[in-house]
């Protein structure tokens, strides 16, 4: 939960958590896609996410030195997640998604730029609301890596034409 007052391990987990629902969001949205390429597109997201995922495992991992926790499978159930990275549930974002079962590439990539935008925006506002410099720092990096994202898909919606 995002309190305010986390140390840098829980906004590491904050993180994890997060890009986890995005994950999980992703994947699932994925599977409900008629047109193959805006299934694939979301799969590609669903990438992009599980290796933000394994970064922020890394660096908690190296945080916690030889209290390092279990493998990354283990570690991912041991960090439930019902949010992407936007605030939204993932039940929510789903929504949106299950009533455009024909959603093209486009059609996703501009869902995706809104999910990642809100991700940005997220970030940034948890890491005004952070007492610990260290942990704002850690989110307006993370807010940095949407940023990122959000000018992938504005690539990939251009190269749609």
């Amino acid at each position: 939960m995002i309190r305010g007052d986390e140390d840098i391990t829980e906004g590491l987990l904050n993180a994890f958590r997060l890009e986890n629902g995005a994950h999980r969001f992703y994947s699932a949205a994925a599977q409900q896609m008629s047109d193959a390429g805006g299934a694939a597109m979301f799969k590609k997201l669903a990438s992009v996410e599980e290796k933000h995922m394994l970064a922020i495992y890394d660096l908690y991992n190296g945080l916690l030195g030889e209290r390092a926790p279990v493998p990354f499978d283990e570690f991912v159930k041991g960090q439930p997640s019902s949010f992407t990275e936007s605030g939204k549930s993932i039940e929510a974002a789903l929504t949106g998604v299950e009533s455009h079962f024909f959603m093209d590439a486009r059609a996703v990539l501009n869902t995706a730029l809104v999910e990642e935008t809100s991700a940005r925006e997220l970030y940034l506002s948890m890491a005004k609301r952070t007492s610990d410099p260290s942990v704002a720092s850690l989110y307006k990096k993370f807010s940095e890596d949407e940023e990122m994202h959000i000018r992938m898909v504005e690539e990939a919606l251009k190269a749609l034409g």
